[in-house]
């Protein structure tokens, strides 16, 4: 299985897209959530998707075991289980509100992350696309408004951090000779599902409520969105610095909140329009700057650290 990804230009359609199935993917989570516990349905979905990448990988009949398993394990600890674990408490303890559009604090932290691993630096219209989104972004979620209890939303940001860690994770093994997108993203799913794995049990929550169309949504979440979205990213990654791909995740709130409006008839006050809008000009300058002539039309190689002794 392999996503035909083969330049830059291609890589911010597939961004593009990914943006989309993210975006409804919030839509779909919520409308699972109605019938069954965010820790057990997260987990569920996480294994669906950790079988998937698994079979396409055996039927593939290429590497199956990493390159290294050092890379799996920091990997799955940031991505899967950080991720994928303080979102589910996030939603768990505060709902599926707005509280879960504080993982799209995700790029700031990939920006400072990759800053000292990667050695990416902020250039040209990047530092004004950051203002724009960063401001549209307060806009839309309104931190100084929020009542109750803080510990969803600094669950949130953790889930954030833990994103941005392991995207930033992921970009740096890239450029390993050896390295397998499928196999790396498959083992790593595996890994970071064990611990999550135990905490339905630990906080004893009820049995899901199954039904053809509750099959439906995990299929579309467990499949599309998490294994098909994961090697998705992986792809954009190959071809885009980890800031720039990061910053365009911006997108992917603004995708949910129309997508919940359209299919739960929510409705934006003044501040969430004009928020999306300054997050539109800060993807416009991005795009602007990425797509413009002299850009280059090869894979970016993650620059040795450090932490590898280079």
């Amino acid at each position: 299985m392999t996503i035909g990804v083969h330049s830059r230009r291609a890589a911010y359609v597939a961004l593009a897209l990914l943006t989309l199935i993210w975006g409804f993917n919030w839509v779909l989570m919520k409308a699972a959530l109605m019938h069954s516990h965010p820790l057990a349905f997260n987990v569920q979905r996480t294994w669906l998707a950790t079988l998937v990448l698994f079979a396409v990988l055996i039927a593939r009949r290429r590497r199956f075991w990493p390159h290294s398993w050092r890379a799996v394990v920091i990997t799955a600890l940031f991505q899967t289980m950080l991720n994928f674990g303080a979102t589910t408490m996030a939603v768990a303890l505060g709902g599926a509100g707005r509280t879960s559009v504080l993982v799209y604090t995700m790029p700031f932290w990939t920006i400072l992350i990759a800053w000292p691993v990667l050695h990416e630096r902020v250039r040209g219209l990047q530092a004004a696309a950051i203002a724009f989104a960063f401001a549209g972004l307060l806009l839309v979620v309104q931190p100084w408004s929020w009542r109750g209890d803080l510990a969803p939303k600094l669950w949130a940001v953790l889930s954030g951090f833990g994103w941005a860690a392991g995207t930033v994770s992921m970009k740096y093994f890239q450029r390993d000779r050896d390295f397998d997108m499928l196999s790396f993203v498959a083992w790593q799913m595996l890994l970071g599902v064990l611990p999550l794995t135990l905490l339905p049990w630990a906080f004893a929550v009820p049995a899901t409520q199954w039904s053809v169309l509750q099959g439906v949504l995990l299929i579309l979440v467990g499949v599309v969105a998490t294994a098909g979205g994961f090697l998705l990213w992986m792809e954009i990654l190959r071809w885009l610095p980890a800031g720039t791909a990061s910053l365009n995740m911006f997108a992917v709130p603004v995708t949910a909140l129309l997508a919940s409006m359209a299919i739960f008839g929510e409705r934006l006050a003044a501040n969430e329009w004009i928020g999306i809008a300054l997050i539109g000009v800060g993807l416009g300058l991005i795009a602007s700057q990425a797509l413009g002539p002299g850009r280059r039309t090869a894979p970016l190689p993650a620059t040795p650290t450090p932490v590898d002794g280079g």
